[in-house]
C-alpha cells in the first residue's frame, strides 16, 4: 500500500472537526504540542520497557492515553465532554503523593543528566510545561476546561517526581545546583 497525502494543508489551513483553521491557530499549536508530548513519552516508555521498569511503563502508557483523549476533546471543540474528571485528578494527585514519599525533594535545583532515564523524564517534563503554558491561553479563551488544565499542571509535577524516582531505583545520586 502506498501512502498518498491529500495535500489539503498546502494552503496553510487544516481540518479541525468540520472546520478549516489556520495551521498557526492556538488550537492547532496545542494539538501539535500534545502530539509531541505523547510521542516523546512513547520514546521514554520504550526505554523503560527495555529495562523492565513496568511500574513506570504503566503510568506513562496511561498518561499517553489521557493526553490523546485530551487532544481529541480539544479538536472536537466542546462537542464532547473533557476526558479529565474529578477521578482523573484524584488519581494523579495520589500518584504525586505516592512518589513524593519515595524520593527526596531537594531544596535546590536538580541538574538533569544523572542518568539517561531520569534525563529523558526531565525532557518530557519540560515539553509538558510548554503544553501547560499553551493551555493557559486556551483556558483563558474558553477553549479548554479547568479540570483539563489542572491535570496538565499536575502532570509536570508528576513527571518531575518520576525523574527523581528513576535515580532512586537505580541508585544514582542527583546532580544539584
Amino acid at each position: 500500500m502506498v501512502f498518498k497525502a491529500s495535500h489539503r494543508g498546502d494552503d496553510g489551513f487544516t481540518d479541525l472537526g468540520s472546520k478549516r483553521v489556520s495551521k498557526d491557530s492556538i488550537v492547532i499549536e496545542f494539538e501539535g504540542e500534545v502530539d509531541e508530548l505523547v510521542s516523546l513519552i512513547g520514546v521514554v516508555k520504550a526505554f523503560f520497557k527495555e529495562y523492565n521498569i513496568t511500574d513506570l511503563v504503566t503510568i506513562l502508557d496511561d498518561i499517553q492515553r489521557k493526553l490523546m483523549h485530551i487532544a481529541s476533546y480539544v479538536a472536537l471543540m466542546g462537542k464532547v465532554d473533557s476526558p479529565i474528571d474529578a477521578q482523573s485528578l484524584s488519581e494523579i494527585e495520589k500518584l504525586i503523593d505516592d512518589f513524593s514519599n519515595k524520593v527526596v525533594i531537594y531544596p535546590r535545583f536538580v541538574v538533569p543528566g544523572a542518568s539517561i532515564g531520569s534525563a529523558l523524564l526531565h525532557f518530557v517534563r519540560a515539553v509538558c510545561r510548554r503544553v501547560e503554558r499553551r493551555a493557559v491561553r486556551m483556558l483563558r479563551e474558553g477553549l479548554l476546561d479547568q479540570k483539563t488544565y489542572v491535570y496538565l499542571n499536575r502532570l509536570s509535577d508528576l513527571l518531575y517526581l518520576l525523574a527523581l524516582y528513576v535515580n532512586v531505583i537505580i541508585n544514582v545520586k542527583e546532580d544539584l545546583l
